[in-house]
């Protein structure tokens, strides 16, 4: 599996920073203009600029156990295969409450991760 399948999208990546998520990751995109590439350690090289780019199980860490919706405490992520990709989501009292597709698990955590974000069901300190 080729290493842009294994973390979230320089498109992903951008808006998770944008929502402060900390840049905390083993793998970093780094933009310079219009060229993009994965890369791993630390760089000073002028101009450049550097996302996160998670992974599944950094992703993973991030999404929560439980959060509150609605003055109802959901819980239960859960991930699931299909055949045009992946879904994840919530559950609560045997309902969905929420759900994200992606074409890999990654891509679904990450679109979760901001839906939580943006949504301000979540908050990071």
């Amino acid at each position: 599996m080729k290493l842009e399948q294994q973390v979230c999208s320089l498109e992903l990546a951008k808006r998770l920073k944008e929502l402060g998520v900390k840049q905390e990751s083993l793998v970093k995109w780094d933009t310079l203009g219009e060229h993009a590439e994965l890369s791993y350690g630390y760089s000073t090289y002028p101009g450049l600029v550097r996302y996160a780019a998670f992974t599944v199980a950094e992703l993973g860490e991030m999404l929560p156990e439980a959060f509150l919706w609605e003055g109802v405490t959901q819980v239960g992520l859960h991930c699931g295969k299909y055949t045009g990709g992946w879904h994840v989501y919530y559950k609560s009292a045997g309902k969905r409450i929420h759900y994200e597709d992606g074409k890999t698990e990654v891509a679904a955590r990450a679109k979760m991760l901001i839906y939580l974000l943006e949504n301000k069901l979540i908050t990071f300190p």
